[in-house]
C-alpha cells in the first residue's frame, strides 16, 4: 500500500489478483465479516463453509499477514480489493476480498492508520443499481481509544461527502451486550452518519462468557436486510453474514462443475 496523505482510488485490477472465473446465479448481495485470528492455512476451509453460495465480499479482521504474505494468500474466485498489514506489531491487519466479477476501487486510508488504534481499509464497490462504501475496521482492545474515535469521524467526514450508502464492519473490542462509555461514544458518532449496528448476538464467547465486539454498521432506512451468525470453527470469533435486498446483483457459485 503506498503512503501518502490523499484519498488514493485504484482500479480493481490489483496486482494481487488471482485470475478464477465463478459461476453467478441471481440473489441479494452478501457480505461476510469474520476476525479470522489468522488467515494463513484457512483459506479453503474458510471457502469450504461458504458454499455453494458465498458472499460477494469477504471482510477479514486479525488476518495476521505481512505486506509481502497477503499477495500471496489467494481466495479462488476473488480478488484481494483492500487491506493493511502491521510492520511494527505482530497480528493484526485487516483485508477485504471482492468477488472477481464486481467491480470495485480501493480507498487509500493510509494517513488515519495507526497500528493497534485504528487498522482500516476500505472500497467502492460499483453494483448495476448503486455503488457503496465498504468499510472494515480493527481495533486493539489495547489501542487508543481517543484516536480511534477521532480518526474514524475524520475518515467518515471525508467518505460521506462522496457517499451516502457506507457499510462499516468490523471487530471494535467494544462490547455491545453491555452498557458503556465507548459503546455510546461509538454509537453516537456512528449514528451522527445515520448507521446503526445491526448485529445483536454475541460474536464471541471466550472462557463460558459472551461478548459483542464484532458488528456491521449500516443505513438502515436505505437498506431491506438480514443479518444472521455462522459458526466456522476457524476462530473465537464467530462470523456475521449480511445479505442486502433491493440490489441488482449476482452470488458467487463456488459450487465445482
Amino acid at each position: 500500500m503506498e503512503h501518502g496523505n490523499k484519498y488514493l482510488y485504484q482500479k480493481g485490477n490489483s496486482h494481487c489478483r488471482k485470475a478464477s472465473k465463478p459461476n453467478i446465479s441471481s440473489a441479494h448481495f452478501k457480505i461476510f465479516h469474520q476476525n479470522i485470528r489468522g488467515l494463513a492455512r484457512k483459506t479453503d476451509e474458510l471457502i469450504s463453509h461458504l458454499l455453494p453460495y458465498a458472499p460477494h465480499v469477504l471482510c477479514l479482521t486479525e488476518h495476521h499477514l505481512r505486506n509481502e504474505e497477503i499477495c500471496s494468500t489467494h481466495i479462488d474466485s476473488y480478488t484481494l480489493g483492500g487491506n493493511f498489514c502491521r510492520e511494527k506489531f505482530r497480528q493484526g491487519g485487516v483485508c477485504i476480498y471482492v468477488a472477481n466479477d464486481i467491480q470495485f476501487n480501493t480507498i487509500n486510508l493510509n494517513q488515519h492508520i495507526r497500528e493497534k488504534d485504528l487498522e482500516i481499509c476500505a472500497i467502492n464497490i460499483h453494483l448495476p443499481s448503486r455503488r457503496l462504501t465498504l468499510i472494515c475496521i480493527y481495533r486493539s482492545p489495547s489501542g487508543n481509544f481517543n484516536y480511534f474515535i477521532t480518526e474514524l469521524e475524520s475518515v467518515l467526514n471525508k467518505l460521506h461527502k462522496v457517499s451516502s450508502d457506507l457499510i462499516i464492519c468490523g471487530d471494535f473490542n467494544i462490547n455491545h451486550l453491555k452498557d458503556n462509555s465507548r459503546k455510546h461514544h461509538l454509537e453516537h458518532l456512528l449514528a451522527s452518519f445515520n448507521l446503526s449496528g445491526i448485529v445483536k448476538f454475541p460474536t464471541r464467547t471466550f472462557n463460558n462468557s459472551s461478548t459483542l465486539i464484532d458488528n456491521f454498521y449500516i443505513n438502515t432506512t436505505r437498506h431491506n436486510y438480514s443479518v444472521h451468525p455462522m459458526t466456522n470453527g476457524l476462530s473465537d470469533h464467530d462470523a456475521q453474514i449480511i445479505n442486502l435486498s433491493l440490489i441488482a446483483t449476482q452470488y458467487v457459485n463456488l459450487r465445482t462443475s
